[in-house]
């Protein structure tokens, strides 16, 4: 009898209401998705729900915050959305590593070398994993790391470094990539999954949308559709932005 699919390729759910039904089921396992989009359009939020909700089925989450300080984080959720990550912290359910201590800030420096930087910032990574053990991951704004990297080549080389030592771990990975300086389609390319949100002004309204650029191995749907983010966070509605 055929093993069915979901057991051959097992999904992790986004925890995202609307998402899952857009990539046939969730996030592959053990992969690295990226959340693309300018300031403003729901990137963290989505990142940060994808922990908090996988918590709530027993995954531990890893947290990474190169570019603002966890308090910061923390404060955000918990205000906007009553996510309480402090507690988490304390309960051993998820892990919040901070990248922007003082130590490491002075490494950013102009004097230092941004390619070996971002060598240390790997083996930091693999480091916290084979202590923690997660489930799931989030590093947020990866793109703050390798703005000091002038070749194309050497970003693309140390993002798969990067990113198959957390296929090898094993967890399912979120990673957001702003757009601010034109090199996120580096980084999502070495992604099993991108996914893409926007901030735009249509008539006099903002609104927000979400739409599934690839997910290698799945069926993913075709259209661009309204992100709402409420006091209970955020959602995919069926409607297009447009129209």
């Amino acid at each position: 009898m055929a093993i069915e699919q979901s057991k051959l390729y097992p999904r992790v759910k986004s925890g995202i209401p609307g998402f899952d039904e857009m990539v046939a089921g969730g996030f592959h396992k053990g992969t690295v998705n990226t959340i693309t989009g300018p300031s403003g359009s729901g990137k963290t939020v989505f990142a940060s729900q994808f922990i908090y909700e996988g918590t709530k089925s027993g995954d531990k989450g890893m947290i990474i915050t190169p570019s603002e300080s966890s308090d910061f984080l923390k404060r955000e959720m918990s205000a906007s959305f009553g996510w309480d990550f402090s507690s988490l912290e304390k309960e051993k359910k998820v892990s919040i590593i901070d990248v922007t201590d003082p130590v490491l800030r002075l490494q950013k420096s102009i004097d230092a070398d941004p390619v070996e930087f971002l060598v240390n910032f790997r083996k930091l990574v693999e480091r916290k994993l084979e202590e923690e053990k997660p489930n799931r991951l989030f590093i947020d704004d990866l793109m703050a790391f390798f703005t000091a990297v002038e070749s194309p080549f050497k970003i693309r080389s140390l993002t798969d470094d990067l990113f198959d030592s957390l296929r090898k771990n094993g967890l399912t990975s979120v990673i957001t990539i702003g757009t601010a300086f034109g090199m996120n389609q580096i980084l999502e390319y070495g992604a099993d999954s991108a996914t893409v949100l926007n901030r735009e002004r249509i008539g006099n309204v903002m609104i927000r949308s979400i739409y599934i650029m690839k997910m290698r191995g799945s069926k993913i749907a075709n259209t661009i559709r309204v992100l709402d983010i409420s006091e209970e966070g955020m959602s995919v509605s069926s409607l297009s932005p447009y129209p």
